[in-house]
């Protein structure tokens, strides 16, 4: 049975590291899983939209944080752009934390400039959210 390519999306992934400890991670997580993330253009400019990131509650382990996020459009009903899961793995001898997405881009924008750029968009994605958990919660996660 072939797959119905109209109804998948583009796979996209990307990796990243920040300085910030699992504490942090974690607190960031939990916070702004209440309140959405609110990116303009300029946060992504590859995608060149105002969005919202949604987060699931996060699962732990010793030295990682497993998150499932979605993007969301930030205009109206707020259609998804892309979704997957969010990993931050702690060295165990190091003070780095690697974060990695794994995920895919909205069906019905598959064809457009995000299914082109996916991988980018990831990219950017995780150095904003880097440089989100490492400021205090107060100016990441604004209630919309």
């Amino acid at each position: 049975m072939q797959e119905d390519r109209s109804l998948t999306g583009a796979r996209l992934s990307a990796e990243a590291s920040t300085s910030a400890g699992l504490d942090d991670v974690w607190r960031w997580l939990v916070e702004c899983k209440g309140n959405p993330v609110s990116f303009d253009a300029d946060d992504l400019p590859a995608l060149g939209l105002e969005t919202r990131l949604r987060l699931a509650l996060p699962m732990t382990a010793r030295r990682a944080v497993l998150c499932a996020l979605w993007l969301l459009e930030d205009v109206g009903a707020g259609s998804c752009l892309l979704a997957g899961q969010l990993r931050f793995v702690a060295h165990p001898g190091g003070s780095e934390i690697r974060l990695s997405f794994n995920g895919r881009t909205a069906a019905p924008i598959r064809s457009g400039l995000l299914g082109r750029q996916a991988d980018h968009v990831a990219s950017q994605l995780l150095a904003v959210i880097a440089e989100s958990i490492q400021r205090p919660p107060a100016l990441d996660c604004a209630a919309i």
